[in-house]
């Protein structure tokens, strides 16, 4: 005959009580599974709010082509990227210009200097990249907080 030693026998006495506590051992009780009719954390939330975050900013479902009037004309800067046959001023004006006018369409660039165009065609793309990295960090943002905002506590690492 095998002895059990107090460890064991104290171990398998408050698993039972345990088990008692929680409902048993076979589900049913408080901490078992969640039931379909409630809903305690989504995985989709994250998805959701990401494209809230698009629509707001009128991009595509990727958070391309975002409106780029929703970004300040003097917080584009200048990417540089263009290549200048000399000192760049055309370009540099041509940039300074359709950030003074808030232009977002490349076709409202016009001027008789190829380099000034140039310029304003590199602010309106800028400022459409800005738009475009901002409606994605903004959606980014909203999914995470969407995503712990609907994770239950005990989920929580």
């Amino acid at each position: 005959m095998i002895r059990a030693s107090y460890l064991e026998v104290l171990m398998s006495t408050m698993l039972a009580a345990t088990q008692a506590a929680c409902g048993g051992s076979g589900g049913g009780g408080r901490y078992a599974e969640p039931r379909d009719d409630i809903e305690l954390y989504s995985e989709d939330a994250g998805e959701t709010a990401r494209q809230s975050v698009y629509d707001d900013y009128g991009a595509d479902s990727d958070g391309t082509s975002a409106d780029a009037t929703r970004v300040d004309a003097y917080d584009v800067e200048d990417s540089g990227n263009y290549v200048c046959t000399q000192d760049c001023s055309g370009h540099e004006a041509g940039f300074a210009w359709a950030q003074e006018n808030n232009l977002s369409d490349g076709s409202d660039c016009g001027g008789n200097s190829q380099s000034f165009i140039e310029g304003c065609e590199a602010f309106v793309e800028d400022r459409q990249q800005l738009a475009d990295e901002t409606a994605q960090a903004e959606a980014e943002r909203a999914a995470e907080d969407a995503q712990y905002a609907d994770k239950p506590d005990w989920e929580e690492e």
